[in-house]
């Protein structure tokens, strides 16, 4: 992590799982077991009756909440959804928010789905503007996921890992480095997922996600959230843990929950391994050191 700045003084958050409501039972059978929580903030946006569950999830977890809507490569962000979100980021305490780098919505269209954005130098100069308005009305540092993308959207000015580089340089957002849409990316698409971590800002990554997919008829690879990772993603993790350090991972689990709890536990569990969180990390001067 980087030595001064917002980033450095977000503590260790560990390896936890998103909340999802098929798992809650289990999941508070297991408090022990999970160091954090992820929420969707747009299920309590969309749903504000469920507040007092995100309060009572912060009384026992560390809670990180995970958005969906601020299309931050659109040309604005909207007023009406930051407010909504800043409610449900401020009841979490969290020393951060996350969400993705791309676009959900535009002029007059909303599109339903994460698209990649366009890496041109006037996306850049508006998604740079859009984060820096986002990090004021939140009062926290943001940190932003990379996506999964069917095509690569051509005539861009600049490959994907120097658009994070002058985008993190100029705001001192973080980055939420999906290990799995890198490794789906790279086999989709022909590239090496290392040499794209070594091409990536990694001092700026906070935070991790790990989820499993599937394999289609042709051979892509779908991010489908639904079967722990498979080996080339564990690989990907052990290449990434000997090039920089994390204060936490998430692992995505959305469909075809399975009816033993102990197999997302042990992802868990794998996780903390290959990071070196064999114990929790104590704290000096905001840098994670195991004792």
């Amino acid at each position: 992590m980087r030595e001064s700045g917002p980033l450095s003084s977000i503590p260790w958050q560990g390896s936890g799982i998103g909340y999802r409501a098929e798992l809650k039972k289990a999941i508070w059978e297991h408090v022990d077991e999970i160091d954090c929580l992820e929420i969707i903030t747009d299920r309590y946006v969309e749903n504000p009756q469920l507040i007092e569950e995100v309060e009572a999830l912060c009384d026992s977890f560390r809670v990180i909440p995970h958005g969906i809507g601020l299309s931050v490569g659109s040309p604005r962000t909207s007023s009406t959804y930051l407010r909504d979100i800043k409610r449900i980021s401020d009841i979490t305490k969290s020393p951060y928010y996350s969400e993705h780098l791309c676009l959900t919505r535009a002029p007059g269209l909303e599109i339903g789905h994460l698209s990649p954005i366009w890496f041109t130098e006037e996306v850049l100069e508006n998604t740079i503007a859009n984060v820096q308005q986002i990090q004021d009305v939140l009062g926290k540092p943001l940190i932003l996921e990379n996506v999964t993308y069917p095509f690569e959207i051509p005539g861009a000015d600049m490959p994907q890992a120097e658009f994070f580089h002058r985008m993190v340089t100029a705001t001192g957002c973080g980055i939420l480095l999906d290990i799995t849409n890198v490794f789906i990316n790279a086999s989709n698409h022909g590239f090496s997922a290392e040499e794209f971590l070594d091409q990536m800002p990694l001092d700026n990554v906070v935070q991790l996600h790990m989820s499993g997919g599937y394999s289609v008829e042709d051979g892509e690879i779908v991010d489908g959230h639904c079967r722990p990772p498979e080996e080339g993603i564990w690989k990907l993790l052990e290449a990434f843990a000997k090039r920089s350090k994390v204060l936490g991972s998430i692992l995505e689990h959305d469909a075809d929950f399975p009816s033993d709890f102990s197999i997302l536990l042990s992802t868990l569990a794998k996780t903390r391994e290959i990071l070196g969180w064999s114990q929790q990390p104590v704290y000096a001067e905001g840098q994670a050191v195991l004792a």
